[in-house]
């Protein structure tokens, strides 16, 4: 196949071709019929990275749904609910090798799209979550693949990077393996890669040129710099980190304490998710220029120092769940014109009136924690705000 003819079906892929309805149901099960794979399971469905469960927003890049706002819950409904495993390093080192067979694979294949000049048509998914394997080499086989969830299994870095000589991945579901690290082969065309609940410990080494949103909730992530161990072989590790076009990094339930490096990553960041980290600073914030959406919940932060005019895009701040106790605090927001949603509850602050007087500080809110402003209450807000800046100025002019 020309270079040509693989751009065009790539472009295709992802600008979402949908299979022309006019084709007559024996073409699919003449492919199916040649591929091995049983009728019940080709799919005739749009091949779309908006199939897996995220948004795509031009402006704002991939994110979760919204009744996800947290960042670290996938939201993709799932059929059977699977355990969260919790093995010795022992155990899972003892895992009788798995591999994935021709037979088996075949039957994880799902769903069916044109490639090519779009006369030929083949299978683009597979799904082989929970089947405990330790080695994927056989999906290699299926070179037309653009999506691949091969996660609830036993693999570790070697055996998942066996997917580099597939060329038209996409998305790549990895979560609930044994992956330490992130030195995986570039892969051209992948935009969507979801590591959570693996053993990576930071983001050194990270070579993916198209990659736009990476899930790596529940790590062992304490740097994004962080120095590699003896064990990392020299020739295949890298400190540097390539990802010019991620726009959406999840990072909930790790072992973070800084935001500092995070331009590093990306100075494409516009949507952050933080939550549940060890956060107790903010310095090195305002680099993230593009970012419109931080998640902060559950985190050691106490001032809001770090905030600034550089953030003009951000339109979503959740502080929940931390250690903020002043009030006042908030006025360090003022110069976040863009803000339409902050979230605040769970704080020290005083239950009492807490959202009038974040709404005082903040008139221009849309939504303060999980309710919106009427028109009333701001009105009725800016009405008392006023009042009381002018007593607070009556008061100082008084004082000697």
């Amino acid at each position: 196949m020309s270079k040509k003819s693989i751009n065009s079906a790539l472009s295709e892929q992802l600008d979402r071709t949908q299979l022309k309805r006019d084709r007559s149901d024996s073409v699919l099960n003449t492919v199916a019929s040649e591929l091995g794979v049983s009728d019940e399971n080709a799919s005739y469905l749009e091949a779309t990275v908006n199939s897996y469960g995220y948004e795509n927003n031009a402006e704002e890049g991939y994110e979760y749904p919204e009744d996800c706002e947290e960042g670290f819950v996938f939201c993709k409904k799932k059929k059977v609910q699977y355990p969260q495993r919790s093995k010795s390093i022992l155990e899972e080192d003892a895992f009788i090798e798995n591999p994935l067979t021709a037979a088996e694979a075949r039957k994880c294949l799902n769903r069916i799209g044109q490639v090519g000049t779009g006369l030929i048509y083949a299978f683009v998914q597979i799904d082989v979550d929970n089947r405990n394997l330790t080695n994927i080499e056989e999906i290699t086989n299926f070179k037309y693949l653009s999506y691949i969830n091969v996660s609830h299994n036993h693999l570790d870095l070697d055996a998942l990077d066996v997917l580099r000589e597939l060329g038209y991945v996409v998305v790549l579901q990895a979560d609930h393996n044994n992956i330490d690290s992130l030195c995986l082969s570039p892969m051209p065309y992948l935009q969507v890669l979801t590591l959570n609940s693996n053993r990576v410990s930071s983001l050194l080494g990270l070579k993916q040129p198209s990659l736009e949103c990476l899930e790596l909730n529940d790590n062992k992530i304490s740097y994004l710099t962080q120095k590699p161990s003896k064990n990392h072989d020299k020739n295949y590790f890298s400190d540097e980190v390539v990802c010019p076009n991620l726009t959406t990094l999840a990072l909930s339930r790790n072992a973070l304490d800084t935001v500092e490096q995070f331009v590093i990553v990306s100075n494409k960041l516009r949507i952050l998710y933080l939550s549940y980290n060890k956060i107790g600073e903010l310095n090195g914030l305002d680099n993230l220029r593009n970012l419109s959406r931080l998640h902060l919940r559950g985190n050691q932060i106490s001032n809001l120092d770090g905030f600034t005019d550089n953030l003009m895009n951000l339109s979503y701040l959740n502080l929940r769940e931390n250690r903020l106790s002043d009030v006042k605090e908030l006025n360090k927001l003022a110069c976040l014109k863009s803000l339409k949603t902050l979230v605040v509850s769970g704080n020290s602050f005083s239950e009492n009136s807490i959202r009038s007087k974040v709404l005082k500080l903040l008139p221009w809110l849309e939504r303060i924690d999980k309710g919106t402003v009427s028109s009333a209450e701001r009105s009725h807000g800016m009405l008392n705000g006023y009042e009381q800046n002018e007593d607070e100025q009556y008061e100082e002019e008084e004082r000697p």
